[in-house]
Order: C-alpha cells, then sequence, then structure tokens
C-alpha cells in the first residue's frame, strides 16, 4: 500500500508551491470560461452550425468524465507532480495549436485532449493541496482555491468575448499560459514520498477498504448537485430569463452573472471559520438550502434588484458546499489513495456541467423557464432541510 508522505516545507517554498497551485487552478478553468464567449464568433469564422460550434464545449467536458479516475490511479502511482506538471504542458500546446490547424475536425481533436489535461490539472490541484497542508490551513487553502476559481469563471468569458473582437483564434493563444505554469511547477513543486505496491484491481479493492464508502458517496452526489445547479440554472436558465423576463443586452447579462463569484469568493475564503461552527455536512445541505431559496427568489421576482439579490445567494450558496465538499473528501482520503479519490470528485463535477444544461434547458421547453427555477429551488431547498435535519437526528440518536 501507498503512503504519501508530506515534505516539511519553508515558509517560501509553501508560498511559491500554493502560487503554483492557485495557478493551476486558474488554468484548468479557462476550458470553458474563455471559449463560451467566443462560440458566435467561431461558429461564423468556420461556417459551421451553432451546435457544431457548441461540440467545442462537450469536446472539452466530456473525457474528463470517463478518464479521471485513471488520471488519479496513475497519479497515486507516479507522484503527483510527473502527472501535473506534463498535463499543464499538454493543455497549454493542445490549446495554442488550435490556432495552426486548418480543419474543425482537428480542432475538436484537440479539445479532447486538452479536455482530459485540464481534467487532471483540476483534480490534481485540490489533490496536493491535501498532500501537503492539514487542518485549518488546509480549509483555508481550499477555500481560496475555489475563490479562484470562481475569479477564474467570473472573469474569462469577459476576457474571451473581448480577444473574439479581435478574431476567432484570440482566446486560444491564452492557453499558452499553462505551459508557463508547467516550466514553473517543475522547478517549484515537491513531490510527497511514497512506497506504492498495489495496482490495479488490488489497488481498488485496498481504497474501497480504506475509505468510508456511505460517507464518500454521500459527498459525491453533493458535488454532482452543486454543478449541475451552477451550470443547469446559474449559467444556463438565468441568462434566458434576464434577457425574455428583462430584456437585457448580453453585456449586462454578463456582469449579472459575474455577481455570484464575489460572494462565492468571499464566503469560501471564509471555510476554514465556518468549519469551527458547523460540521462539514451541515455547512453542505445549508448551502443547497441557500441555492433553493436564491432559485425560489429568482423564479417568482419581477424585479432586477431582488433577481440581483438571488444571484448573491447563489453565490453564498455555493461558498458553503464547494469548497466544504473538497475539504471534507481531502480529509476523508487515506494520503495512498487521495489522487483517485479526488479525480472521481472532478468526474462527477465534469458529468454535473455536462447535464445541467440539457436537463434544465429539457425542463424549460415544457413548463417555462421560471417555473424550471422554481422546481429546482424548491427541490434544492427541500433536499438541505430533509439533510439538515436527518444529520440532527443521527447525532441525537
Amino acid at each position: 500500500m501507498r503512503l504519501h508522505l508530506s515534505i516539511p516545507l519553508t515558509d517560501t517554498q509553501q508560498s511559491r508551491t500554493v502560487l503554483i497551485i492557485f495557478a493551476s487552478t486558474l488554468v484548468s478553468v479557462m476550458g470553458v470560461s474563455l471559449i463560451s464567449p467566443a462560440l458566435p464568433t467561431i461558429q461564423t469564422a468556420w461556417d459551421i452550425s451553432a451546435s457544431q460550434a457548441s461540440l467545442l464545449i462537450s469536446a472539452f467536458t466530456l473525457p474528463g468524465v470517463v478518464l479521471t479516475p485513471f488520471v488519479g490511479l496513475i497519479a497515486d502511482r507516479v507522484g503527483r507532480k510527473r502527472v501535473l506538471v506534463p498535463s499543464l504542458c499538454l493543455f497549454g500546446v493542445s490549446g495554442i495549436a488550435v490556432v495552426f490547424v486548418d480543419g474543425f475536425t482537428t480542432i475538436l481533436g484537440l479539445r479532447v485532449v486538452q479536455g482530459i489535461a485540464g481534467s487532471a490539472i483540476m483534480s490534481l490541484t485540490v489533490t496536493l493541496l491535501g498532500d501537503l497542508f492539514s487542518g485549518a490551513q488546509r480549509s483555508r487553502l481550499i477555500g481560496l482555491n475555489a475563490a479562484i476559481l470562481a475569479i477564474g469563471a467570473a472573469g474569462y468569458p469577459l476576457l474571451g468575448g473581448s480577444l473574439a473582437l479581435l478574431s476567432w483564434a484570440a482566446p486560444f493563444v491564452c492557453f499558452g499560459l499553462g505551459i508557463v505554469v508547467a516550466i514553473a511547477g517543475s522547478a517549484v513543486l515537491t513531490e510527497p514520498e511514497s512506497s506504492e505496491t498495489s495496482s490495479g484491481l488490488s489497488y481498488v479493492a485496498n481504497a474501497v477498504q480504506a475509505v468510508p464508502l456511505r460517507r464518500a458517496v454521500g459527498l459525491y452526489a453533493a458535488v454532482f448537485g452543486i454543478f449541475l445547479i451552477l451550470y443547469g440554472a446559474q449559467l444556463t436558465i438565468i441568462p434566458f430569463v434576464l434577457d425574455e423576463s428583462y430584456g437585457l443586452s448580453s453585456g449586462t447579462i454578463g456582469l449579472l452573472l459575474g455577481l455570484p463569484a464575489v460572494t462565492m469568493g468571499m464566503t469560501s475564503s471564509q471555510s476554514s471559520r465556518l468549519i469551527r461552527h458547523l460540521s462539514p455536512q451541515r455547512l453542505i445541505t445549508l448551502g443547497f438550502v441557500t441555492y433553493g431559496i436564491g432559485m425560489t427568489l429568482a423564479a417568482l421576482t419581477h424585479s432586477i434588484v431582488v433577481l440581483a439579490g438571488a444571484l448573491f445567494l447563489f453565490g453564498i450558496g455555493q461558498g458553503f458546499a464547494e469548497p466544504i465538499t473538497d475539504t471534507a473528501l481531502n480529509t476523508l482520503a487515506p494520503d495512498a489513495f487521495r489522487g483517485g479519490i479526488m479525480s472521481i470528485r472532478t468526474s462527477v463535477l465534469q458529468f454535473g456541467t455536462t447535464v445541467g444544461p440539457p436537463v434544465f434547458v429539457a425542463v424549460a421547453s415544457i413548463v417555462g423557464y421560471a417555473n424550471t427555477l422554481l422546481i429546482a429551488g424548491i427541490a434544492a431547498f427541500m433536499l438541505g432541510v430533509s439533510a439538515f435535519g436527518f444529520l440532527t437526528l443521527s447525532e441525537g440518536a
């Protein structure tokens, strides 16, 4: 069985390591949010349909659903740095290569490769924080990592949209940041010492024995719900509501969609303090309750001010839930299997981001945008309240 032994780091080494991890997170979130605003420009440049252009997103997200757990297994076998640094480099090279190819099918192939690398990066950044830090420091850094992810998700659409005004290919040049971070990471990152004898089925068997399955499955379900709501409700349905009910421009819609990132970042940065007062499970359920209130308000209001407040609640809910699930999974995972456990988390996350938009749009085609938000809001609220009550009963028994 493999053990990862944290190497003591000096303050300077810690600071540099954290900077590389945070920079890697900013790289990983580029994959979708930087390209989405450029899709109409890409559609026009290549003379393709909107559905064909949207394949640039699906080609990036779908590979991670299936392949990321295997990346985690490899990282547990050969080491985090030995997987993260090549993944960063591959992410950058495959992204920039899009600028130089002359076939849309080739571009889709490069996006598949980039998606595999991006999923590995997203998984291993959180894994490294779990490997190298512990206790309140780990919770604080995972919270800050989630805040940085939210900042990137909010800021990259503005950058990608602006660059697309110059050329459809301009946003893809930004992926070169992955190569820069890879070079810096190869010099800065340390590899936890390890000794591993299990592999294949024996690895899986040892992991099943070492990890409390019920708690892990519950946390994975929470991750799925968080990103189903984020990409289905907040990033897909809300823009249609803002356009249909309020007649806002795309620029104003983009600014409003950035509001949740503000409160998400503020809330997640305080996750280590929140855990002192409430258990991770209670905080996650509270996140879903807040999600529910936000979606219900967004569905029922006719005031743009109230809707903006609902979006702030979205961010608070995500700030409660997302970094806390990452912290809880890191705490749950033994060092020997943390790469595998966190890679499954990323796979579940990618599944939620992939199915969220079509599921919510399918429901909206039947009952309308506002009613879809109302149904989802009530469901999230009831789920959160029920789970909170169950935890209270369980602790009292």
